[in-house]
């Protein structure tokens, strides 16, 4: 099985290079917005995908899936600093490693930056190369 597939993984990346492709592309930062962004990756994507009745959204009856991201003015959290816009913070500052926590259809399966439901050096043991 091929292992490069060219990707982190990291949703937060994806949507800070679709804000600066835009901006450079068009050649005007302000043509597509973090808060735009945000909704691409959230209820937009849903609706792309014909499940926005299901996903997209935290509302009664859809599938809860949250995360935490730790935005705490402080020295070990440095690339959050300043926190002038939330929203701009988390689309150009954040990472994965910002998330405390990930909660997958009401289930906790890492609290804290602790996996909850699986043994994380075992999956490291299992697929270290």
């Amino acid at each position: 099985m091929d292992k490069a597939h060219g990707s982190n993984l990291d949703m937060f990346e994806a949507m800070r290079i679709a804000c600066l492709i835009q901006g450079g592309i068009h050649e005007n930062e302000e043509r597509i917005s973090a808060k735009d962004v945000i909704k691409m990756a959230t209820i937009n994507g849903a609706k792309a995908l014909g499940l926005e009745d299901k996903i997209g959204s935290i509302e009664v009856g859809k599938c809860a899936d949250i995360i935490l991201v730790d935005i705490a003015e402080k020295l070990d959290n440095i690339t959050m600093l300043p926190n002038l816009n939330i929203i701009s913070n988390l689309v150009y500052n954040a990472s994965g490693r910002n998330v405390e926590t990930t909660i997958v259809n009401g289930r906790i399966l890492m609290e804290n930056r602790k996996l909850t439901e699986i043994d994380e050096n075992e999956i490291i043991k299992r697929y270290k190369i």
